[in-house]
């Protein structure tokens, strides 16, 4: 029988609950890919949190070259959205 999960840990843990009764097997295959699933959301959720913090504790010596984007409505309705550096009241 070929079942679905990815995970080693987990196939390891079903040939452990395995029974001799197919019904019963089926329910515990079906609720360990559901564990399975979530564990590995749970972990991919984790890893990007990981890094984006990571990458946030090292832009803090950046902040000098860090601008805040100005979005600025056009005359035809749109939108631009961009990094101006003099002031407006310095074009005067």
């Amino acid at each position: 029988m070929e079942h679905k999960l990815k995970i080693n840990h987990f196939k390891k843990l079903y040939k452990s609950l395995k029974t001799p009764f197919p019904p019963i097997n089926f329910l515990i295959l079906g609720l360990l890919i559901g564990l399975e699933q979530r564990w590995i959301s749970i972990k991919a959720e984790q890893a990007v949190d990981k890094a984006i913090d990571d990458y946030k504790s090292k832009m803090v010596d950046y902040d000098e070259h860090i601008y805040k984007a100005i979005v600025e409505e056009t005359e035809d309705g749109g939108f631009t959205i961009g990094y101006f550096p003099e002031d407006k009241d310095d074009e005067s």
